[in-house]
C-alpha cells in the first residue's frame, strides 16, 4: 500500500508499522515453540550428510563437490529437508545457501 495514495498521515503510518512488526515478531515466536515441541522427523543416512552442509555457507555447488553427489540428488535431499521442517534457503553474499532451522 502507497501511503501516499491511502491518505494515512505519516504518524498512523508509522504506528501502523511498528503493530505489523510486532505481529511479525509474535508470529515468529509462536513458529519456533511449534518446531521445537514437534518431534524430529526421521531422516536417512543422506538427508543427515547433507543436512550438516546446510550451515549458511555451503551452495548447492559446494555440497556437489563435497558429497560427490549429482546436482539433482543434491536438490531433492534439499526438497525433502524443507518439506520436514529442517532447513530454510538463504540468501548471503548474492548466493543461495541452506540453513538448518531445527
Amino acid at each position: 500500500m502507497n501511503k501516499k495514495s491511502s491518505g494515512v498521515s505519516n504518524e498512523q503510518f508509522e504506528e501502523m508499522l511498528k503493530s505489523v512488526r510486532s505481529i511479525e515478531s509474535k508470529l515468529d515466536i509462536m513458529v519456533s515453540l511449534q518446531r521445537a515441541s514437534a518431534p524430529m522427523p526421521k531422516i536417512g543416512k543422506e538427508e543427515k550428510r547433507i543436512l550438516k552442509l546446510c550451515d549458511k555457507k555451503h551452495t548447492i555447488a559446494d555440497m556437489i563437490q563435497e558429497t560427490q553427489k549429482k546436482e539433482g540428488t543434491i536438490n531433492s535431499t534439499l526438497n525433502h529437508l524443507k518439506a520436514k521442517g529442517l532447513i530454510q534457503t538463504a540468501k548471503i553474499d548474492n548466493k543461495t545457501v541452506y540453513e538448518r532451522i531445527r
